[in-house]
């Protein structure tokens, strides 16, 4: 006689609203333990500002403040503060932090949904991934840490527009190009990975999803270009475009971002997410594996990491320019993780989040990052390198999506030989 072990997958208990409730409360209990921690000391935080936040914060006391370029035309963050403070007479600094923290929760609230509603993960896996982009230092706490930044904003429109582009979503995709490029220009440059990858669908460029992802871009574009004129008529300064601080030319910004850090790139890159970033190519493959050059998520990230480097090439800030990878890249370790199921194998998923959230928040640090590093990457190892026996009949996971369709597949791609 012969035993064949079955892994039992814990279903999480009560309503699908009960269960976002209980979600959505710890999420903002972390957000709101991250702002305590993080956050500058009152009175006067202001003063404690640094970098682009002098900037933004000087755009919310006036509204076409002559600034430095590149940060006088990304207006949409200050002018909503400015707006705050004339309409409720708070103090730029309470709005500022109030801003930043709900801006930044609704960001995690989203990435949530986006992985338990459209991805169709376990509720499990779903939280611990909200709780790591919300932990992610360079996403969220330094963000606290320093809250007079367009970053926040710029995160949640990010996020969104990736939703839609996912979703096929044009028009909400539009709406949320244009108010990104407002709030900062790099958001154009998701303009084109809509009709990029409605092309991998139809692999035709009269497809209507094409089409009008490229009407979308060209309009936005449009609208941005006015946009610049207007600003620089109320401001009264002209501001090349892609220059640098005090209006240097592209070049020459290209050149002083480049030197900036020498030697230190690498460094700055791998500690933007430590080990995730091998998790985060090991779901790259398996994404290329079932779907070769179609796969969505595939697409999406080569995109925003190529959007990432021709950032790094005009900013100095290695760091804060590869975060915006955090969504997608942390969506994907994610996916991968989620097909390690039981109660066993989610206790060692539990500990390789745990690990991501104690090196970004700074629980240990000098040697024994390295140490942390190299350990998580031994348990991902196993994990993977010894699969469970078997599956519990009828499990379906994330599986990509549907080339010809766009949609999400969550049919099981395991088939017995």
């Amino acid at each position: 006689m012969t035993h064949e072990t079955t892994e039992i997958t814990l279903m999480p208990r009560g309503r699908p609203g009960a269960q976002r409730l209980w979600a959505y409360l710890a999420l903002g209990t972390v957000s709101l333990i991250n702002l305590i921690s993080f956050m500058p000391k009152f009175p006067k935080p202001h003063e404690a500002a640094w970098g682009d936040a002098l900037n933004y914060y000087r755009m919310s006391e006036q509204t076409g403040a002559a600034v430095d370029n590149p940060f006088a035309l990304r207006m949409l963050s200050p002018w909503i503060i400015h707006r705050g403070n004339l309409l409720t007479g708070l103090s730029l600094d309470v709005l500022w932090v109030a801003f930043t923290f709900v801006v930044t929760l609704a960001t995690v609230i989203v990435f949530f949904e986006f992985l338990r509603s459209y991805l169709k993960l376990q509720l499990f896996t779903s939280v611990l991934a909200a709780v790591a982009l919300a932990c992610t230092f360079w996403y969220a706490p330094y963000a606290f840490s320093n809250p007079w930044l367009v970053d926040p904003l710029n995160n949640l429109l990010y996020l969104l527009a990736i939703w839609f582009i996912l979703n096929r979503k044009l028009i909400p995709f539009a709406i949320v190009i244009v108010l990104g490029a407002i709030n900062k220009e790099t958001t154009l440059l998701l303009a084109p990975l809509y009709p990029l990858i409605a092309w991998t669908r139809g692999r035709s460029f009269r497809d209507r999803d094409v089409l009008g992802g490229i009407g979308v871009f060209v309009v936005a574009a449009g609208i941005y270009v006015g946009y610049r004129i207007w600003a620089q008529n109320l401001i009264g300064g002209d501001y090349g475009f892609g220059a640098g601080q005090s209006n240097s030319g592209l070049l020459d910004n290209i050149r002083f971002a480049l030197n900036a850090g020498k030697g230190t790139g690498q460094v700055e890159l791998f500690t933007t997410f430590h080990f995730f970033w091998l998790i985060f190519g090991y779901g790259l493959y398996q994404q290329y594996r079932r779907h070769g050059l179609r796969a969505e998520l595939l697409i999406a990230s080569i995109w925003l990491f190529a959007c990432c480097l021709a950032g790094r090439l005009v900013a100095t800030d290695t760091a804060r320019v590869f975060v915006m990878m955090a969504p997608l890249l942390i969506a994907l370790v994610a996916v991968v993780l989620d097909q390690q199921r039981g109660e066993g194998r989610r206790l060692w998923v539990g500990a390789l989040f745990f690990l991501y959230i104690a090196v970004n928040l700074r629980f240990v640090g000098g040697p024994a990052v390295f140490w942390v590093d190299a350990v998580a990457l031994l348990i991902f190892a196993a994990l993977v390198s010894f699969p469970a026996t078997t599956r519990q009949a009828g499990f379906k996971g994330f599986n990509g999506f549907r080339p010809h369709q766009g949609r999400l597949d969550v049919e099981d791609d395991v088939k017995s030989s």
